[in-house]
């Protein structure tokens, strides 16, 4: 019990925790809403769609779809997490609000949910980082991170309607530009 009480309170843990915790929480809600949920749901171009560029990543369609993304964003998120507590935070943080606006900006019409926009967006990061720095060790996590997830990126095109490709590329340019202002700061 005390190592569930750490990861869940503790630093730096609780960072990557808590909102993988509210993705669950999230899916639960939308669960019960139904189709009310998609009030919470980030559609471009409307007044009302802003509110899903905070609430949109912690909603996700149905279990197979929280299933689909809760372990990469665990697993990236704690890749940049070894970058520090402030880097986490700036960079989930930039890239959820810039991949969400873009979103909103320019996708297509509909009800756009799920964490795979941030979860493109710690991609891109990440390999972002490791040609900007040259560091051994950041590149040693992108390779691993490109063997391991590098069949994400089908999810760049065009696939099913219901599939928000248009936010996975959003998120992957976030992710991407987040580290070069960190780079160039």
């Amino acid at each position: 019990m005390d190592q569930v009480t750490s990861v869940l309170t503790l630093r730096p843990w609780a960072l990557v925790t808590w909102p993988a915790l509210a993705m669950v929480l999230g899916t639960i809600v939308r669960a019960l809403l139904g189709s009310r949920a998609s009030r919470l749901a980030l559609v471009p171009r409307t007044a009302a769609g802003l509110l899903g560029i905070l609430t949109a990543p912690f909603l996700h369609a149905n279990a197979a779809h929280l299933v689909a993304n809760l372990p990469p964003f665990v697993v990236l998120g704690a890749a940049i997490l070894r970058r520090g507590q402030r880097v986490f935070l700036t960079a989930s943080l930039t890239v959820a609000l810039a991949s969400g606006l873009l979103l909103w900006l320019f996708g297509r019409r509909g009800a756009h949910m799920g964490a795979s926009g941030v979860i493109f967006g710690f991609f891109g990061y990440l390999m972002a980082v490791a040609y900007l720095s040259r560091s051994a060790v950041d590149v040693l996590v992108a390779v691993a991170v490109l063997v391991i997830y590098g069949s994400m990126l089908a999810g760049l095109r065009p696939a099913r309607a219901s599939v928000s490709f248009e936010g996975h590329f959003f998120g992957l340019v976030a992710g991407i530009g987040t580290a070069w202002l960190e780079h160039i700061a």
